[in-house]
């Protein structure tokens, strides 16, 4: 059926239209596989929600390296402490979904604070990007020797007869570091004050200096400090006795089921191309799961992961959900 002239004009604009699109649309489907081959053709950052010589900002440079001589590119590691975290989650999420920012993000400001805190300026879930698991801790209590401590019975018995009269510090409000001792603190029935820090090592800096009674830490940092005999390890919070620790306990051995630690992944703003997001996570991936980087991480306490986007997108809406139930559980509020 011919088509009558007075539509002749129309409908050759609109078969240019079509031509137009179908052409626009083939070439950036053609162009996303591109991207993600060039990826990166410049600079990426890695921001670190951490201060220099905390286990994510040795985790984080130790990657950096690797990709970067891989990338033929640079990466940067910021370090952005502060705020539990929050700071650095915020930045993150006001950054280009290029794939040129990053960031080493655990699970404090990702599925702890969010549970406490519901005046976040972003939103963890809709606004953070999980692209691939990089590793876990252990965290180990550990005391100054004028404590008196050489237990982890010792600092419950003690805290027990003098509520109030001890203190812990912590990475700051809602860490994971904070919320490992108030599951203690519920289970054992005691009570001590919390004196959160911008980050883990300048807690650990009074604790040795004498400032601070307690802290839970991760393993890495505190061992060389165990081993002088600057802090006295109490316990530590995995399921069984640490690789680094073999004659520690576990707090587990006092408080059947006691677990605590923290895990770490490369996050990155929402809206990040797919292809650049596949592209990241398997060349992190296989660094992360090489013989070489495990065994470098080990030694530092830090167990690598390496678990794939999809299956790390999964254990971050699970933890969410299980700190939910434990942050009402210890009644944790925000500070």
């Amino acid at each position: 059926m011919r088509a009558h002239p007075v539509f002749k004009p129309f409908l050759t604009k609109l078969a240019t239209f079509a031509s137009a699109l179908a052409l626009a649309l083939a070439t950036a489907t053609l162009a996303l596989p591109i991207q993600a081959q060039t990826f990166p053709t410049k600079a990426v950052h890695i921001t670190v929600a951490n201060t220099p010589g905390s286990s994510p900002d040795v985790l984080a440079r130790s990657l950096a390296m690797r990709l970067a001589e891989q990338w033929k590119q640079p990466v940067v590691v910021d370090n952005r402490a502060g705020a539990a975290g929050i700071l650095a989650a915020d930045a993150l999420t006001k950054s280009p979904a290029d794939g040129y920012s990053l960031l080493v993000g655990a699970d404090g400001p990702i599925t702890i604070l969010p549970n406490i805190q519901h005046d976040l300026p972003y939103d963890a879930q809709r606004d953070l990007l999980p692209v691939v698991s990089l590793g876990q801790i252990d965290f180990v209590l550990v005391a100054n020797p004028k404590t008196g401590f050489h237990s982890l019975a010792d600092f419950v018995r003690a805290a027990k007869a003098q509520p109030g009269r001890y203190n812990f510090a912590s990475a700051g409000n809602g860490s994971p570091q904070q919320l490992a001792m108030e599951i203690l603190k519920a289970r054992a029935g005691i009570y001590a004050t919390h004196i959160p820090y911008r980050g883990g090592p300048l807690g650990l800096q009074d604790v040795i200096g004498g400032q601070v009674d307690v802290m839970f830490i991760a393993v890495g940092p505190a061992m060389p400090h165990i081993r002088t005999g600057r802090l006295v390890a109490l316990g530590s919070t995995g399921e069984r006795r640490h690789a680094l620790l073999p004659d520690v306990p576990t707090v587990a051995e006092s408080y059947a089921g006691y677990r605590a630690g923290t895990w770490f992944g490369l996050f990155a703003p929402a809206h990040t191309p797919q292809v650049v997001i596949d592209a990241i996570a398997a060349d992190a991936g296989r660094i992360v799961q090489s013989p070489t980087v495990r065994a470098e991480w080990a030694a530092q306490g830090i167990e690598a992961t390496g678990q794939p986007q999809r299956e790390f997108q999964k254990q971050v809406a699970a933890e969410y959900g299980r700190y939910a139930q434990i942050v009402k559980a210890v009644g944790i509020k925000a500070e």
